[in-house]
C-alpha cells in the first residue's frame, strides 16, 4: 500500500515539471533566420526553347519562385501550372520549368525565402534536339503521310473505292500513336454508323478523367468529283496539315501529365458533312463533357511564313501570286464571360507568351466567331468550348487548292519558300496549341454553354 502511494507520488510530480518545463522551456519563438542559396556550378544561366529546364536552389525555409511570360512550371506530378509563382517545401532542391519556344531572348526568374530575394536572368537559346514539339517533326510527318497514305476518301459514299485506302491509313495511325504512349487508342466503329472510323487516343486525367480537353483535325480528303475543284489523291493542306498537327500535339501529350483527360482524334468524314466528329460528340459517355476542342482545318502556311515576291508555277500551270498568309484563331462554344477568357488566353499566348511579331505578310487575328465550316461546329453546338485554327495560305491559295489537285505537298513546301519555311509555320502552331491546352487544363470555374 505504502509503494503505491509513492509511486502515485512520484508520477503526479513528474507530470506537474514536465508540464512547467513547457511553459517555460520554449521562451524564444523568433523565426527560423532564412537562408537561400542559388550555386552557381549546379544552374545554367542559359537554356534551351522548347525543353524542361531545371533549377537547383537550396533553402532552410519554404521559398517562392516568380517567373516571367514564356515559361510554364513543372510541378511534382509532372503538370505544367500556369501559375505567376509557386511556393517550394524547403525540401524540395529541384525546382523544373518548361521554357516555350518563344522569341524572347530571356526568362527571368524571381525567388524568395524571408527576407531573402534572389534575381536572375535566363538567356534563351534554340534546341538542337527535337522539342516537345516541334515544326521539323511535323515536316516529316506531313511527308510521310503524303507519301505513303493518299486517296484517303471516306467510305460512306457510293463513289469511293470503299474507303480501303482510309481504313488502311487510320489503322496505320492508331498503330502510330500506341506508340506514342496513349492509356487507350481506338478506330471508332459504331454499331449505328460503321463508316465513322476516327482515330482517338485517350490519355487519362490526374484529377478530372472525366472532363476531355480534345484536339483533332480530319483525317478523310475530298474524294472523286468533289466540287469546287474536282477532288484530291493527297489533300496536303485539306486537311493532311490539320491532321499533322493533331499528331505532332499528340506524341506530346500522351508523355506528359494533365489534370483532365487528354484527346487526340482524326476525323472521319468531314467533307460529307462532319460525320465522323458528329458521330463522336453523339456518342460520348454520359458522364463525360468536353471542357474545350481544338480544331485544325488547313493550317499550313501561316506566321512566321512570308508569301514568295516572285509568282509560283503551281502543278497544273496555274499562277500562283499571295500578299500574305494570314492565320486566325476562332473562339465560340462558351458564354460571353468564359469566351472573353478564352480570347484573352489566345492574346496572352501569341503576344506575351511566344511574343510573335506578326507583320502585313503574315498576319495573326483571333475573334469570337461561330462557323460550321469544319469539325468544331460539332463542338460548339453541343455548347463546347472551341479554338478553330484556320491558316490555308491566303485567298488564292485557298481557291486554287481547294478539293483540287493541286493541293499537293510539293506545291504546299513551294509555297512556304522551301522546308524550313514549312517547319517554321507547323511550329509556331504547335506552340500556340501548347499553350493554350496548358490554360485550358489550368483554369478554374471555365466550362461551355453546355453546363447552363
Amino acid at each position: 500500500m505504502v509503494g503505491d502511494v509513492l509511486r502515485a507520488f512520484i508520477l503526479t510530480f513528474l507530470f506537474m515539471t514536465a508540464s512547467f518545463s513547457g511553459c517555460f522551456g520554449n521562451l524564444d519563438d523568433t523565426e527560423t533566420a532564412a537562408i537561400l542559396s542559388i550555386p552557381e556550378d549546379l544552374n545554367s544561366n542559359t537554356a534551351p526553347r522548347g525543353q524542361i529546364h531545371t533549377m537547383t536552389i537550396q533553402s532552410n525555409v519554404d521559398y517562392t519562385v516568380h517567373r516571367s511570360n514564356g515559361a510554364f512550371f513543372v510541378d511534382e506530378f509532372g503538370v505544367f501550372r500556369d501559375a505567376m509563382n509557386m511556393t517550394f517545401d524547403e525540401s524540395i532542391e529541384e525546382v523544373k520549368i518548361l521554357i516555350m519556344d518563344t522569341e524572347l531572348s530571356s526568362i527571368e526568374i524571381m525567388v524568395t525565402a524571408g527576407n531573402e530575394i534572389w534575381n536572375g536572368t535566363i538567356e534563351l537559346i534554340d534546341s538542337d534536339e527535337m522539342m516537345i514539339v516541334d515544326g521539323r517533326r511535323a515536316f516529316d510527318t506531313i511527308d510521310m503521310l503524303t507519301t505513303s497514305y493518299n486517296n484517303r476518301w471516306c467510305a460512306s459514299a457510293s463513289i469511293h473505292e470503299g474507303g480501303a485506302a482510309y481504313e488502311a491509313a487510320a489503322e496505320a495511325m492508331a498503330d502510330e500513336m500506341r506508340g506514342m504512349g496513349f492509356d487507350f487508342v481506338e478506330v471508332t466503329r459504331y454499331d449505328d454508323d460503321p463508316d465513322q472510323l476516327n482515330v482517338v487516343g485517350y490519355n487519362w486525367g490526374r484529377v478530372n478523367p472525366d472532363e476531355y480537353i480534345v484536339i483533332g483535325g480530319h483525317f478523310d480528303i475530298a474524294y472523286m468529283f468533289t466540287p469546287p475543284g474536282g477532288g484530291t489523291n493527297e489533300g496536303a493542306n485539306d486537311d493532311t496539315s490539320g491532321s499533322t498537327v493533331s499528331l505532332e500535339m499528340a506524341q506530346a501529350l500522351a508523355q506528359l501529365e494533365f489534370d483532365h483527360t487528354v484527346v487526340a482524334a482524326l476525323w472521319a468524314c468531314e467533307e460529307e458533312g462532319l460525320l465522323g466528329s458528329r458521330a463522336y460528340v453523339d456518342h460520348l459517355p454520359e458522364n463525360v463533357t468536353i471542357r474545350a476542342y481544338m480544331n485544325f482545318d488547313m493550317v499550313a502556311l501561316n506566321y512566321p511564313i512570308v508569301p514568295p515576291s516572285e509568282p509560283i508555277i503551281g502543278p497544273g500551270g496555274e499562277i500562283f501570286s499571295a500578299t500574305k498568309y494570314d492565320w486566325t484563331i476562332s473562339i465560340a462554344g462558351a458564354n460571353q464571360t468564359n469566351m472573353q477568357r478564352m480570347h484573352d488566353w489566345v492574346g496572352m499566348t501569341i503576344d506575351d507568351d511566344l511574343a510573335y511579331q506578326p507583320s502585313a505578310g503574315n498576319p495573326i487575328t483571333w475573334q469570337i466567331a461561330e462557323s460550321c465550316a469544319s469539325d468544331h461546329c460539332s463542338f460548339f453546338s453541343e455548347g463546347y468550348p472551341t479554338f478553330n485554327f484556320f491558316s490555308p495560305g491566303g485567298d488564292i491559295s485557298f481557291w486554287q487548292e481547294w478539293h483540287s489537285p493541286s493541293d499537293t505537298f510539293e506545291f504546299m513546301t513551294a509555297k512556304a519558300g522551301g522546308r524550313p519555311g514549312m517547319e517554321s509555320g507547323f511550329n509556331s502552331l504547335v506552340w500556340t496549341s501548347l499553350d493554350l491546352f496548358i490554360r485550358v487544363d489550368n483554369a478554374e470555374d471555365f466550362q461551355g454553354n453546355w453546363a447552363e
